[in-house]
């Protein structure tokens, strides 16, 4: 048996573990309404942000906090559903675990119930701000430490009018931000490619610019659009056709003078290899509510690197701050952020933290407290509570 060196701290399985073993795990719907109502690809108008909060308590009394948004659309999971999975499929395999053993525990979640991602999402964020916490480190430190010493935050624009996308654009770009994204697969397709070629003009060469459709375009329509925007010099095209539809996708990325870039359908780490390999995409969209969180996130985000993607980290329209933190603790560990970071708390019209995160000079600061960094407002938790 090798001696212990002096001075230094055994390591046993009752020092490393029993300390944080998961007490309780609770599921806490909420719905914060947006400031106004936000217009998704394909027309779908939403004017709520419906999120599962997940509460882990430690058998020491420390508590991490987690998020993931209700996706219908994108992952599936609806409100109701993301609390029965959390309370009777997820909670019941943590409790009594070491909330120490991250990669083990996303395996846990992973094979508890099959798909379920944005409640497995929200456990596993919950997960690392309790170790961060017992440790006294950010995230960011769980993960591997900083790769880069700044985020490239980009400016969401998706106003019915484009003089009021052309509005919001200049005001951001006085602000510091480089990189926008316009929604599309809203209105018709030449008015789009008219609004790409407007923003072009009005922000000039030398910033970035990308189109994000939500799978809402026909097939015409994007063959029309990426023809037509192409000397608007747009970065990528996000997921124009269903997330299922690799066929059509192939087909426009062997035509399209613009880049494509996956969301809906890069899911897991087997279909983003899937859609490379087959020559669709040039980047992905990575959520961890779509991937289960942030061990599978990094997972992916290694991956995608390795096979030459550019990658592009998101939240889901209206996470509140938790979430966000979460994101931006991955955005400065992941291998390359060719594609930036999008988040969007901002579109609430209240946080769930005492100190919101906010993208500032087209960047988002990493939190520098223990865990995810943000103190959560456990008054707003209870008013913007909800039944589901």
């Amino acid at each position: 048996m090798n001696a212990v060196p002096k001075g230094a701290t055994q390591c046993t399985p009752e020092r490393t573990s029993a300390v944080l073993v998961v007490r309780s795990v609770e599921a806490i719907p909420v719905a914060i309404p947006f400031l106004k109502p936000v217009l998704m690809g394909g027309g779908q108008k939403i004017e709520h942000s419906e999120s599962l909060i997940v509460r882990i308590e430690a058998s020491s009394g420390i508590v991490g906090w987690g998020e993931a948004s209700a996706a219908p659309v994108m992952t599936g999971d609806t409100l109701p559903a993301m609390r029965e999975a959390v309370e009777k499929h997820l909670a019941p395999r943590l409790v009594g675990q070491s909330a120490l053993h991250r990669i083990r525990l996303s395996r846990v979640l992973d094979e508890a119930i099959i798909g379920n991602t944005g409640a497995k999402a929200a456990c596993d964020i919950a997960l690392h701000d309790l170790v961060g916490k017992h440790y006294g480190v950010p995230v960011v430190q769980l993960l591997g430490g900083k790769a880069r010493d700044r985020l490239l935050a980009l400016a969401q624009l998706g106003n019915p009018d484009i003089q009021e996308d052309i509005a919001e654009a200049r005001k951001k770009r006085a602000e510091g931000y480089t990189y926008f994204k316009l929604k599309v697969g809203v209105k018709p397709v030449d008015q789009e490619i008219e609004a790409a070629h407007a923003l072009r003009a009005a922000l000039g060469p030398d910033a970035l610019l990308c189109a994000d459709a939500n799978m809402g375009m026909s097939v015409p329509n994007a063959r029309k659009f990426a023809r037509g925007a192409a000397d608007a010099d747009l970065l990528y095209l996000e997921q124009p056709f269903r997330d299922n539809d690799l066929a059509n996708t192939l087909a426009l990325a062997r035509v399209s003078p613009i880049a494509l870039c996956a969301d809906e359908s890069a899911h897991s780490v087997e279909s983003i290899m899937d859609w490379q390999r087959a020559g669709a995409i040039a980047g992905v969209n990575l959520k961890t509510i779509k991937l289960g969180g942030m061990v599978p996130t990094l997972r992916a985000a290694t991956v995608s690197h390795t096979l030459g993607l550019a990658i592009n980290l998101a939240s889901k329209t209206g996470e509140s701050s938790i979430a966000v933190a979460a994101l931006t603790h991955l955005g400065y560990t992941v291998p390359n952020l060719d594609w930036g970071i999008n988040i969007n708390n901002h579109y609430i019209t209240a946080d769930l933290v005492t100190q919101p995160l906010r993208q500032s000079g087209g960047s988002v600061d990493c939190p520098e407290g223990p865990g995810l960094g943000v103190e959560v407002d456990e008054d707003a938790v209870r008013r913007f509570r909800v039944e589901a």
